[in-house]
């Protein structure tokens, strides 16, 4: 009999442990997940304080905050931040709208699909640095063509996604459904549309980088602002200090437009398994 106390002690005394050690190592993965950018940065400022290499083409880490740190005193880099983050998230939620929407009608019916798949299938390959002339002649050099090219960019990797989501639907799901009585605008949005979401709303997730890097490639061709435009004025005048800081500060937004993502992703899909 004490016997068979003992084993039914012995698991809950591990899971104690479990539980009190769980934060720890939730601590110990994630500085480990720091280790190797921390010992890139390290071993990159050890070589050019050691002048392996000249800081002229590629400045020391601590060299590139101070001069980011200038930049946000100064309140350049707000500037150009707030310029930047505006056309990027235009972009994007235009082509989240409009993504979204053609991809249910294009999933939903087949009179849309013989429409609308031909001209996605004909304009998708085409690269959006080769269409932003077009853009520059229909609608100017302003913020307007640069909101438009990076909705073209964001757009398709929605669309296609939204597609994909509604046609991968469980066949059984939408016959069980319908023996409910589900039809029409009940069957969409208790069935269709919630079962897609985790494939739409990863494709929106894709979108968020291909905002970021669409808007780098317009503001360095055509913009009086933004962090594009910083860095390639910096590149004009040699000063590799500020153009550094600039890539640091894209990468930044990048990061920080995926963590948004992945957040909302989990907090929408909290119910999906794996999520």
């Amino acid at each position: 009999m004490d016997g068979s106390v003992k084993s039914l002690s012995q698991p809950t005394v591990l899971v104690e442990r479990a539980d009190l050690f769980s934060p720890l190592t939730a601590l110990l993965v994630k500085c480990r997940k720091l280790g190797s950018p921390l010992m890139c940065l390290v071993a990159w400022e050890v070589i050019v304080r050691l002048g392996l290499i000249n800081p002229f083409f590629c400045p020391a880490p601590t060299s590139i905050v101070r001069e980011l740190y200038t930049l946000a005193f100064t309140g350049e880099l707000w500037m150009h931040l707030y310029d930047s983050v505006s056309r990027a998230v235009y972009g994007y939620f235009l082509a989240s709208l409009l993504g979204v929407g053609v991809g249910l009608a294009v999933a939903g019916s087949r009179v849309m699909e013989a429409l609308l798949d031909p001209l996605i299938e004909l304009i998708r390959p085409v690269s959006t640095f080769a269409v932003i002339p077009i853009f520059f002649i229909w609608f100017g050099i302003g913020d307007v063509s640069k909101v438009l090219i990076i909705t073209k960019a964001c757009f398709f990797p929605i669309v296609l996604n939204t597609i994909a989501g509604i046609r991968g639907v469980d066949p059984k799901l939408i016959q069980a459904a319908r023996s409910l009585g589900a039809e029409g605008f009940t069957l969409w949005s208790r069935v269709l549309i919630p079962s897609a979401l985790p494939v739409i709303l990863t494709g929106m997730r894709v979108a968020t980088s291909m905002s970021v890097t669409t808007l780098v490639g317009v503001e360095m061709l055509s913009a009086d602002s933004g962090i594009g435009f910083m860095v390639i004025d910096a590149q004009r005048v040699f000063a590799t200090e500020k153009m550094f800081a600039g890539i640091l500060v894209l990468s930044a937004l990048g990061f920080s437009f995926d963590r948004i993502a992945r957040i909302i992703q989990h907090r929408v899909l909290a119910w999906h398994k794996g999520m």
